[in-house]
């Protein structure tokens, strides 16, 4: 019940954001704003959304090889396409579903894999958060305008403080609620998550990792960049305020959504309106961006689907 009460609390909260996004939006002035963008920078972006996967791809298998195992990098592709499809419809289940749909194919641990992801995770969390500090120093002014959106958070410390009482509560009663066996089965797995993060340090080429981890980062700047060219209002932009742009977007996808809804919007209209851009157009672009990007995920992600489960089929052959 809990599980279900957040997805809808979560999708309650998108489409408030999605309200307060798309106030006053005339769709008709949209609409012809489509039909003048050149939609070849459309394309452009979808296609570094899709090149941040195969990095993301190319550097998972750095981490799964000093486990033992050897898998394909189209296979390690289609089945982060697939989690990202699954996130598109229930927040947070893509991690799992990646874990598991590459499990069926490659019969690595997911718990190993899961520890993969959760070391992707705080990777991107901390890319995440070097690129909050990178758009402070260049765009400290405009940053400052668009801090002002969070001025209603103040109550985030106590919502951390009875996550993490809540946390040490069911830890504390863990053998009340579990059985001895459940609880082994808990620590193995634990264990598994343990051992898929630690093998970072077994990598022979840590300088590849991070190269492909600094190409993925640059994908999700330049597929923003490159859209700034479908209005003439945004064609002049920097690309530090590109960053800008990217890190509020971030912020957005950050919130558990399905794919950022309206919580992206909402911020990077917000972000846009900052660096005085008019509120239409940062609309429209808000709209041009996540379409498109939740567009590509959705059709990798189906024949991602389609890929996997003929490498699965192949294999139980």
């Amino acid at each position: 019940m809990l599980k279900y009460f957040k997805s809808l609390f979560f999708l309650v909260i998108a489409f408030l954001l999605l309200f307060f996004a798309f106030k006053g939006i005339n769709f008709k002035d949209f609409s012809v704003a489509l039909t003048n963008i050149s939609f070849k920078w459309i394309f452009l972006s979808m296609l570094l959304g899709y090149l941040a996967f195969v990095f993301r791809g190319l550097r998972w298998q750095l981490l799964i090889k000093p486990l033992g195992y050897k898998v394909r990098v189209f296979d390690l592709v289609n089945a982060i396409s697939f989690g990202y499809l699954f996130n598109s419809f229930i927040p947070r289940s893509g991690e799992v579903a990646r874990c598991t749909s590459l499990n069926k194919v490659s019969n690595i641990p997911v718990s190993k894999l899961f520890g993969h992801v959760i070391l992707e995770r705080l990777i991107d969390f901390i890319f995440l958060f070097a690129s909050i500090l990178i758009a402070l120093f260049l765009n400290y002014q405009d940053f400052m305008k668009f801090s002002k959106v969070f001025s209603l958070s103040n109550n985030i410390l106590l919502y951390v403080v009875i996550f993490i009482a809540s946390i040490v509560v069911i830890y504390r009663f863990r053998r009340l609620f579990l059985s001895h066996s459940n609880l082994q089965k808990i620590y193995s797995f634990i264990v598994g998550i343990k051992e898929g993060v630690l093998s970072i340090k077994l990598i022979p080429n840590k300088f590849l990792f991070w190269i492909y981890t600094l190409l993925i980062w640059i994908c999700y700047l330049m597929m923003t960049v490159v859209c700034f060219y479908c209005f003439s209002e945004t064609s002049s932009l920097t690309l530090s305020q590109g960053l800008f742009i990217m890190v509020a977007g971030g912020l957005g996808m950050v919130v558990p959504t399905p794919t950022g809804i309206g919580s992206y919007h909402y911020l990077v209209i917000q972000a846009l309106m900052a660096i005085n851009i008019s509120r239409e157009t940062s609309q429209f672009f808000a709209i041009i961006v996540h379409s498109s990007q939740a567009l590509m995920i959705i059709v990798t992600g189906f024949f991602a689907m389609l890929f996997l489960y003929r490498r699965r089929k192949h294999n139980s052959e």
